[in-house]
């Protein structure tokens, strides 16, 4: 058997608290970026008549899914 690891007082601890802050830090980044792409969207879907539907192809999603995507990342009521 090889020798088990001798931690630190408080290693683990301060180990798990890091994790859970990085973790934290990364959920942030992903809603902050969700919501700028989901508010160029709601700028972009009235950028000519048939838009929405141009953007649906592109992005291969449907039309009701880009609104509701809209609808749930974008803070503005105006984009809405």
């Amino acid at each position: 058997m090889s020798p088990r690891h001798s931690r630190p007082e408080g290693a683990v601890e301060r180990l798990a608290a890091a994790v859970r802050e990085a973790e934290k830090e990364r959920d942030q980044e992903i809603t902050a970026a969700q919501e700028k792409f989901w508010s160029r969207m709601a700028e972009l879907k009235n950028a000519y008549r048939g838009a929405q539907t141009d953007m649906a192809d592109v992005l291969g999603l449907t039309r009701d899914a880009i609104l509701k995507g809209i609808k749930s990342n974008v803070r503005d009521a105006a984009h809405r």
